[in-house]
């Protein structure tokens, strides 16, 4: 199973953080953009584009980009019922343009959140992914990049388990690391979910792999790219700056382009 075929149950697991993350996209534009309203915004790994509507209702440009089928078409349809454009496009995350975009004007802010970005299991996927980011935003433009980092030693989240109700349907959810290899910087994870509504109970199990980056390895990635500079480092909540160090392992990178 894939659980981005099933765009409804990720989009209700992941619903009680959109006000969270919609209010420090708008902190993070008026600061680092100066912009209230108007800005030209891209998600690269949009899936339903739960934040990328209520973007578009405050008023800005949005564009997003995925590789499940399911996922752009519920995003659209979501769009569309909204009295909104249709703005996400099926593709590559490692490779397109703003003509792939169906743009003509580049962007001023991109963001990538839930780490979408370890999805991108090799150097030179993740390399490509940088560089494309990087063409599409205009000269200063802001990249949100949220990552899970592999602290040094033993201390390491190896599970999560949250539960969501959304009127007659609850999920319960547990992301789980099965193993771990340093030496080729891969984890396998399983992704399962129990729905229940007051007729149906199902499961929905998805194991795939996932490429770690300590902040070291991740700082090395961005020398190699040189198109990009740390700013600050955030866990959303952009009056409290995150310090960083070997044993972090939740931060949203904000980075400019250089």
């Amino acid at each position: 199973m894939n659980i981005y075929d099933y765009p409804v149950l990720y989009d209700v697991l992941f619903s009680d953080s959109w006000k969270r993350e919609i209010e420090f996209l708008k902190a993070i534009l008026l600061r680092y953009c100066h912009l209230s309203e108007s800005g030209r915004i891209f998600e690269p790994a949009c899936g339903t584009g739960r934040l990328l509507w209520r973007l578009a209702q405050l008023g800005h440009d949005i564009v997003g980009l995925d590789l499940n089928p399911n996922a752009i078409l519920f995003c659209n349809k979501r769009l569309r019922r909204h009295g909104l454009a249709e703005s996400a496009i099926y593709g590559d995350m490692t490779c397109f343009s703003l003509s792939d975009l169906g743009q003509k004007q580049p962007f001023d802010l991109a963001f990538n959140f839930v780490s979408s970005f370890l999805h991108l299991t090799s150097e030179s996927a993740a390399l490509s992914h940088l560089c494309a980011i990087a063409d599409v935003l205009k000269p200063n433009g802001i990249y949100l990049l949220g990552l899970h980092l592999l602290p040094r030693g033993n201390a390491i989240c190896s599970r999560e388990e949250w539960f969501v109700r959304h009127g007659s349907l609850g999920l319960q959810s547990r992301l789980l690391r099965l193993s771990l290899n340093r030496r080729q910087r891969i984890e396998t994870v399983e992704f399962r979910i129990e729905a229940t509504t007051p007729t149906r109970c199902y499961e929905v199990i998805d194991t795939f792999p996932l490429r770690t980056y300590t902040l070291r390895q991740f700082q090395f990635l961005l020398s190699k790219v040189n198109r990009f500079v740390i700013l600050e480092t955030f866990d959303f909540n952009l009056r409290s700056p995150v310090l960083v160090d070997a044993q972090t392992e939740d931060v949203v990178f904000v980075l400019k382009k250089i």
